[in-house]
């Protein structure tokens, strides 16, 4: 047929010349009509580009999430085996310089309360960094892991005030504080000190896989440092799933850097 090969224009501009033949009053009605015949037409086009781009992405980001997770199961291996190959001394060393670097920083100095983990044979040893934080007279934040009504499991702060005997071993193996008491306040940390198996250079960061820290982390406006490392340090960056959470800065023996401005240095919230 002759339409076949004609647009919706061309269509309009025939039924527009029939009508001013038949009866030259109707060509206001029949313009009218016709526009909201193309504005239809052209929503309906719309409505059904936007379903197949939807679909489109939907599969995208089914294939991107299962090639990120299969990337990040081989980053954390390679990351256990980069740590495994340091040695005692460096390990021991590594700790020292990222608490020098720690004592030296404003960020550090200024916190009260501080969020940190005990740190296991694949993490940076912070029983140093603990000690310090509560000779220093500030708050020290330790986790554990709370089981839910659910059946799933959270990380949750606990108030340490003697590191030595405030300790127990919990879930995974990792020391974890004893529970409060109930009237027990826990402040919001200031600083939240973040463990992670890899790291790259604008806050990105893979964790053990459990979600525990990206679902912590959800929502804080504390300033959140990686903590490893500088092995566990990628020089590209890492793939990252959408709950996957930035960090606003990483220690390692060689560095501390700021990915984003502390809280205090934003705009608006200048001290003083």
């Amino acid at each position: 047929m002759i339409f076949d090969s004609l647009g919706i224009g061309e269509i309009g501009v025939i039924i527009v010349v029939a009508i001013l033949f038949i009866d030259p009053k109707k060509v206001g009605a029949a313009g009218r009509a016709f526009a909201r015949f193309r504005k239809k037409w052209n929503n309906i086009q719309r409505e059904v580009k936007q379903q197949f781009d939807t679909i489109s992405l939907e599969e995208d980001l089914k294939d991107n999430l299962g090639n990120i997770r299969a990337a990040k199961s081989v980053l954390r291996n390679e990351a256990r085996v980069a740590v495994k190959a340091l040695t005692s001394l460096h390990r021991v060393q590594a700790a020292e310089k990222i608490l020098g670097r720690l004592k030296e920083w404003p960020v550090f100095q200024e916190a009260k309360a501080v969020a940190a983990f005990c740190g296991t044979l694949e993490e940076v040893d912070t029983e140093s960094i603990a000690k310090y934080i509560l000779a220093s007279g500030k708050t020290l934040l330790l986790p554990r892991i709370v089981s839910q009504p659910d059946g799933t499991s959270r990380i949750a702060m606990a108030v340490v005030s003697n590191y030595d005997q405030d300790l127990l071993e919990g879930a995974f193996g990792i020391l974890e504080p004893k529970q409060n008491s109930d009237d027990t306040i826990i402040p919001e940390p200031d600083l939240i000190l973040v463990p992670g198996l890899a790291f790259d250079e604008r806050g990105g960061r893979v964790g053990r896989g459990k979600g525990f820290y990206d679902r912590y982390l959800d929502g804080k406006t504390a300033f959140k440092l990686g903590v490893g490392f500088e092995a566990q340090v990628l020089r590209k960056k890492l793939a990252l799933e959408p709950h996957d959470k930035l960090l606003d800065g990483l220690v390692t023996e060689g560095r501390l850097s700021s990915f984003a401005a502390p809280l205090s240095q934003a705009p608006g919230n200048a001290a003083g």
